[in-house]
């Protein structure tokens, strides 16, 4: 089956409103949350909106029906207590005084399970890179160190892990990656 990655349109909201659901895990243990990945946050159609005029919301399309989706965004977007902004503020902090030129955040991100293991990760991962490597110069994402498989895959991509923080009560890796050499090292 081929997998195709393209800007979302506001018919795929309600798609990705479902899938960010299911990702969430609930009513999983916190072993088999850890386990399996989740992700965090509420998304409504009214954020989506506000997405998708950023840098944009990122679908992979498997013969219409959505195979996952990666979210990306600008950093002043959030308020400075939400994972997000800390994240931003720790990555900046660890780079003591140097430019780290424009900055996007990546995620959430989520893959549906029927489509898992067959890549959709990279491809999300390179056409948003591809997308976004003449505007922006690092990418920042967050991922609670409860949430293992997550780390697990960050790491598997090589991003780097430029610092730990906390936000509301939880414990968070900050990592980051070039969106530019994300892009050269998948073409």
């Amino acid at each position: 089956m081929t997998i195709n990655v393209r800007r979302a349109r506001p018919g795929d909201h309600p798609a990705i409103l479902s899938l960010m659901d299911k990702a969430r895990g609930l009513g999983l243990s916190d072993e088999e949350r850890a386990r399996r990945g989740f992700v965090q946050g509420t998304l409504t159609s009214e954020l989506l909106n506000r997405f998708q005029d950023g840098p944009g919301i990122f679908v992979a399309d498997a013969a219409g029906e959505l195979a996952g989706f990666a979210i990306t965004s600008e950093p002043g977007w959030f308020p400075p207590q939400h994972p997000a902004a800390a994240a931003v503020a720790a990555v900046t902090k660890a780079a003591d005084g140097r430019d780290l030129g424009r900055l996007f955040l990546y995620g959430p991100v989520a893959v549906d399970e029927r489509f898992q293991g067959r890549g959709v990760l990279t491809k999300l991962l390179t056409a948003l890179s591809h997308a976004l490597m003449d505007d922006f110069d690092l990418a920042v994402a967050f991922v609670e160190t409860a949430n293992e498989r997550s780390l697990a895959v960050h790491r598997h991509y090589e991003m780097a892990e430029d610092a730990h923080f906390q936000a509301g009560g939880r414990t968070y890796v900050a990592f980051t990656f070039s969106p530019a050499a994300f892009a050269q090292g998948q073409s």
